[in-house]
């Protein structure tokens, strides 16, 4: 069964507070920036973006069907990011924040490249200095690494836990209403 992170946000007490094409918005966060909100969970992948990205990326099958649920997430004001997928041409629509995708595997992966390329691929990040999460498509771990020097910062046994522990860690580092109460390094694992 596929991990879904819209059932996780909704037991932190989070709540949708608008929704476009293309995400749920989760906790307006004026604070932050007059239309930025805490959490924005974006609507699964559609088949031909999951067939485009598939084959080129070799995303594992358990990926997919993630990312089926959910086409990457930006989370706790852009702390956390998971990446997401895009259909071969689609157009960034740039008259509307609203109607904005998720970062993508791809360009990530042109920009940042985990150590080894062949068996790794760069499925999410976090804001403060770049760390990567790092997925070993050959073993399914999670790690988190430096973005500078591949140093391990952290590694789970699979996405699930990866996610699971996270989001619990991330999310007491907030109160209830979305204000981060610690110093920004405290968003990076380990």
């Amino acid at each position: 069964m596929t991990l879904q992170l819209s059932g996780m946000l909704k037991s932190q007490g989070w709540k949708v507070e608008r929704e476009s094409g293309t995400a749920y918005f989760y906790n307006h966060a004026p604070w932050v920036a007059p239309l930025a909100y805490l959490h924005i969970l974006f609507k699964g992948a559609t088949k031909r973006a999951l067939s485009d990205n598939s084959a080129l990326l070799r995303l594992p099958k358990y990926w997919l069907e993630f990312l089926t649920v959910q086409n990457g997430a930006i989370l706790f004001s852009g702390a956390f990011s998971i990446y997401g997928v895009k259909e071969t041409g689609a157009l960034l629509n740039r008259r509307d924040v609203f109607q904005r995708g998720p970062f993508l595997i791809e360009s990530e992966n042109k920009s940042w490249q985990p150590k080894d390329r062949q068996r790794e691929i760069v499925i999410g990040g976090y804001s403060y200095d770049g760390t990567l999460a790092v997925l070993d498509r050959d073993k399914g771990t999670v790690s988190a690494v430096s973005r500078k020097n591949h140093n391990l910062l952290m590694s789970w046994a699979g996405p699930d836990e990866w996610l699971t522990e996270e989001m619990d860690r991330l999310s007491k580092l907030f109160d209830k209403s979305g204000k981060i109460t610690v110093g920004g390094e405290r968003t990076l694992p380990g």
